[in-house]
């Protein structure tokens, strides 16, 4: 018994070492050598817009952005944030064509300004998101409106958030705490804790291997097992993706959803096994005892995936997105609540 609780101990310390050299590893590489897609600079030259590329400063760390402004239109355009999911990615190299069609395309066309900013780390962004949290990123996300507030460009009455999947969390929850967002857009955003989130996620990828019943129990049981550890490795050495799920894996967004009196729309895809419409909006009825108030929409998009691809089947989600067509129901929804709300 001895030996083996030694064993086990040293077991443990030889672990921690090496999570803490793949730490410094990791640190010491930030920013992520992710490069912008091919297509992104000739996408972007080929709009009819001002393009303005600085540093958001956010508490002290700088951030990189890009601010696009339409020529012509209004003398002072409302603007949107875009906040994106988890992750390694860049606003320049995101979901094939997510970006491009949802964000800039559409809301130029409505002579929006579009602000666009890279996590902590991501690009030529300062610092390592992995060390924040949800509430981390929304501090970030404000920050950005606060950077085109006073632009002479921008009506700063009328600045509006879009987040997609993990950024959903971030831009209710940034709308929350500031009276002064105009709206916010949830994309395949979650209304359940993260931890939640996984778990279902983690059953859906079940399913489309084939388990049914007890061995697909078994399956979600090791997949959140496994989280949990992270979850403890998190909480000890602040490491990595293991620090930011220990802060962020129980974040609950029930506190933001109650208390934001902004307008807010909900978009959910059919065939999304990452986020489920029909859990989420369920978590949405329970949150608000099935009387949800009128400034929040909730909607689906038919036989789409978590990018809004179309697919006839969920599992076909991790396919190649690019060989499915995007949503155009995903744009015809988004335009008709912009005009909705004055847009």
């Amino acid at each position: 018994m001895k030996i083996r609780t030694s064993a086990i101990a040293v077991g443990l310390l030889l672990l921690t070492a090496l999570l803490f050299a793949g730490k410094s590893i990791r640190e010491a590489h930030y920013p992520l050598p992710i490069k912008p897609s091919a297509s992104w600079e000739s996408y972007i030259s080929s709009l009819d817009v001002q393009r303005e590329a600085f540093f958001v400063d956010s508490d002290g760390v700088m951030l990189e952005a890009d601010l696009f402004i339409p020529n012509g239109g209004r003398a002072e355009k409302p603007a949107v944030v875009f906040s994106p999911g988890s992750g390694d990615s860049l606003y320049q190299n995101y979901a094939p064509g997510f970006v491009e069609t949802y964000i800039l395309d559409l809301f130029l066309a409505r002579d929006f300004a579009v602000l666009l900013v890279n996590k902590r780390g991501m690009g030529q962004s300062e610092g390592n998101y992995t060390k924040s949290s949800i509430e981390g990123r929304a501090a970030d996300l404000y920050a950005a409106v606060q950077s085109v507030q006073s632009h002479p460009g921008i009506d700063e009455e009328n600045i509006g958030l879009i987040g997609h999947s993990q950024g959903g969390w971030v831009v209710s929850h940034t709308a929350a705490e500031h009276a002064d967002i105009a709206f916010f857009i949830s994309l395949a955003g979650p209304t359940m804790t993260m931890f939640e989130q996984g778990a279902d996620m983690y059953a859906h990828e079940g399913r489309c291997t084939g388990l049914e019943d007890e061995a697909l129990d078994a399956y979600v049981d090791k997949r959140t097992n496994r989280t949990r550890l992270g979850i403890r490795i998190g909480e000890i050495i602040n490491f990595g993706m293991f620090g930011f799920d220990a802060r962020s894996q129980h974040y609950n967004p029930k506190d933001a959803l109650t208390t934001v009196a902004n307008p807010g729309l909900f978009v959910y895809a059919e065939n999304d096994f990452l986020v489920t419409p029909a859990l989420n909006i369920a978590r949405m009825n329970e949150i608000f005892a099935r009387d949800i108030p009128p400034h929040i929409r909730m909607v689906i998009v038919d036989d789409a995936t978590h990018i809004f691809r179309l697919v006839d089947d969920p599992c076909d989600s991790a396919a190649d997105p690019e060989a499915h067509p995007l949503s155009t129901q995903l744009t015809d929804i988004l335009h008709s609540w912009l005009t909705e709300q004055g847009y």
